[in-house]
């Protein structure tokens, strides 16, 4: 039996009494196999025992229900207290409540005995019904009670962990919505520049940058609410992303891209990641048509692998927060794995995990 599938059932009222009553049934017949004058053999009830066990049924539930009624009203009255007062105040009242219970159950035990079955020389000691029935009632009282506690905090743990679980979401996502918010205006504005010179110069030349400007803003309004996409996706945008470039930097920058058709298919990564890359590498370093920037985008061991030589502007823009940042952030968001980004032999080399889909 799957215990996720038949959760609601156990949820129910229907089995919480169902649940009570069984242990309390149960609980009677231990009870009655320490009293003599009933039957010695439990496979025989008589109806004395039945009607022992049908009593202590219903006041059973009628004192289990009273003692989660009194934990109710005593949570919202003391609810402001600290958690250890709560609880000293709490258990003080419940054993309390047990022994008058218990007391309770004594008298009601011997007036159902005696009136039915007139057994009146079994109930002439007073010693008896006090300390023998009311101690191993009041005893039974509290295996319920603790029975009835585990059942409570357990349910109350429960539904904490999926509260928290939910708000971590909800949290996780925002975030995850804010830093893929940045990433509109920022290329947007830069793209729009180019076109501004750009349309003087040619205009069919104008117009497929337009196309092409369109496809990639397209692509980040379609993809905005996603948090993965594939591999061969991306690709695409970049497709469109490097004619841009292109169109504005000539000869100067030039694009390697190796990557397996499987693992196009099948890998997935944050939106517009590599976008972010390359426009990070155009950024921080000098390039022209004689001596190009070459950037490179490959598969290996899990990771796509962006690099490029290192040649730093004299003077650099100042970062606006979007680029490795923003990446960093989102894997951290959605994944346990993290980009990793190295410099070694005059080279820029940033992987970031491919995320397989499950």
């Amino acid at each position: 039996m799957n215990f996720q599938e038949n959760e609601p059932l156990f949820s129910s009222k229907l089995f919480l009494y169902l649940s009570r009553i069984l242990v309390l049934f149960t609980f009677s017949i231990i009870f009655k196999s320490f009293d003599h004058t009933f039957v010695n053999d439990l496979r025989v009830m008589d109806v004395r025992g039945w009607t022992f066990s049908v009593v202590y049924v219903v006041f059973g539930l009628i004192v289990w229900e009273g003692a989660v009624w009194l934990a109710r009203i005593l949570e919202k009255r003391i609810g402001g207290g600290s958690a250890s007062r709560r609880l000293t105040v709490l258990c003080c009242a419940l054993v309390l409540y047990g022994m008058l219970a218990a007391v309770a159950f004594g008298f009601l035990y011997a007036v159902t005995d005696i009136v039915l079955f007139h057994r009146y020389e079994a109930w002439q000691s007073f010693k008896r019904l006090s300390y023998d029935l009311n101690f191993g009632i009041f005893m039974f009282y509290l295996l319920i009670l603790t029975f009835n506690g585990i059942i409570y905090y357990y349910t109350a743990w429960k539904e904490y962990q999926v509260q928290a679980e939910r708000l971590k979401r909800e949290n996780i996502q925002a975030r995850y919505d804010a830093l893929r918010n940045q990433i509109d205006p920022h290329f947007f504005f830069n793209s729009l520049s180019v076109l501004t010179n750009l349309v003087y110069k040619s205009p069919d030349l104008s117009a497929d940058y337009i196309t092409q400007l369109a496809k990639t803003y397209r692509y980040i309004l379609d993809k905005k609410f996603e948090n993965l996409v594939t591999i061969q996706t991306e690709l695409d945008f970049l497709e469109s992303y490097l004619f841009l470039m292109r169109i504005r930097h000539q000869q100067s920058i030039q694009f390697g891209i190796d990557i397996d058709e499987k693992i196009r298919s099948k890998g997935m990564i944050p939106p517009v990641s590599l976008q972010l890359l390359i426009e990070n590498a155009i950024k921080h370093n000098r390039f022209s048509s004689a001596d190009p920037l070459v950037i490179t985008v490959k598969h290996e061991e899990g990771c796509l692998v962006v690099s490029n030589r290192i040649r730093r502007k004299a003077s650099t823009e100042i970062s606006s927060g979007i680029g490795l940042e923003n990446i960093q952030k989102r894997y951290a968001l959605i994944s346990e794995q993290g980009i990793e980004v190295l410099q070694a032999d005059d080279m820029f080399i940033v992987k970031i995990p491919i995320i397989t889909a499950t």
